[in-house]
């Protein structure tokens, strides 16, 4: 019998550590976890040892599921719409009765509006700037052209001229040369008569805008102060008592210095403000507060006898605190300090 041929020794031992390995490999992957598999929504399907974890699990989805359709149910809340500038503060429970669409078309109405009034407003006040402007350059102009007519007013005198000048009597006058220097004077002349016209127009009109200036500096002066005056005193609104109250102020005034033509002359005492009569009004009671005291001072309320305690007989408390605040009441009238009324303000407390 043939002999079979035997492989190498090298061979055998090659294929025998490949085998070995083989099995070590096997064993090994047989101890490890088999894979848990997974259920349709990708999470790992529960044994009978996780049904309990599973069932918290399908709770707790349950309950995102209804977070999540309450949130979508219910959608954040707009922030609240503030109440127009233009609507007052009584409306308040009215705007907050408004439902919010409202509220919004209302607000963006208004703002519309407001932007609108704003930039005409603004429109306006660009107008007026340019025409201030302007209107200063034009009157620094005519400012500077009444200055150079004046100066020609008192550099040119134009003389007419005088025959005999020219030989008129003589036997040998220049009637040409007299009839020219005529005809020079009398353009000279209209040309002069023609800049005193320009200059007295010129004059008129700085003097009306001198006088709408001061007219609209008064007229914003009473707009603010002639309240405050009618409210210190009242009694000039009075047609009955108007006179006679204006009349004891402007006696005041004059009594302290101040001239009786100003009173007089109408055009002079409309330029009087209230602002200066308010003024006058609390000087004239300041010194009348000051008058009134100076006479309290100088004859003060006689003493009143404090009473007699008859000897071993002491005054109640009572009567003692009485007393006291009595003599506080009657030095407080008669010091007008702040010590006489801190002691009488003491025996309040």
């Amino acid at each position: 019998m043939a002999e079979t041929a035997q492989p190498p020794a090298a061979e055998n031992d090659s294929n025998g550590q490949l085998q070995s390995a083989a099995d070590a490999f096997k064993a090994f992957t047989s101890d490890l976890p088999v894979a848990q598999p997974r259920d349709d929504r990708g999470r790992f399907a529960t044994g009978d040892e996780d049904d309990e974890i599973a069932a918290l699990d399908e709770a707790a989805s349950g309950v995102d599921d209804i977070d999540d359709a309450a949130e979508a149910a219910d959608p954040a809340q707009p922030d609240p719409i503030a109440i127009p500038a233009s609507w007052s503060k009584d409306d308040a429970e009215l705007w907050q009765s408004l439902p919010p669409e409202a509220q919004a078309r209302i607000a963006g109405r208004e703002g519309e509006r407001e932007r609108a009034v704003n930039q005409k407003f603004q429109e306006a006040a660009n107008a007026r700037k340019g025409y201030e402007h302007l209107l200063a350059a034009a009157n620094a102009n005519r400012d500077n052209y009444a200055t150079a007519i004046d100066e020609v007013l008192n550099l040119v005198a134009p003389q007419r001229p005088d025959p005999r000048a020219y030989g008129a009597g003589t036997g040998e006058y220049d009637r040409e040369s007299y009839d020219l220097a005529l005809a020079e004077f009398e353009q000279h002349s209209e040309i002069l008569h023609a800049l005193h016209q320009q200059r007295h127009a010129i004059a008129a009109q700085q003097a009306a805008e001198a006088e709408a200036v001061a007219h609209a500096a008064h007229e914003a002066i009473e707009a603010a102060w002639r309240p405050r005056f009618l409210a210190l005193l009242p009694d000039i609104a009075d047609p009955a008592k108007g006179g006679p109250a204006l009349q004891a102020l402007v006696q005041y005034a004059v009594d302290n210095g101040i001239e009786p033509a100003l009173f007089e002359d109408p055009r002079a005492a409309q330029a009087i403000t209230s602002a200066e009569l308010a003024i006058l009004e609390k000087a004239r009671r300041y010194d009348a507060i000051k008058a009134a005291e100076r006479k309290v001072r100088a004859n003060p309320a006689p003493r009143t006898a404090t009473p007699t305690a008859r000897p071993g007989v002491a005054l109640s408390r009572s009567a003692q605190r009485a007393s006291q605040v009595k003599a506080a009441n009657q030095r407080l009238a008669r010091e007008g300090s702040i010590e006489a009324g801190a002691a009488m303000w003491k025996h309040f407390l």
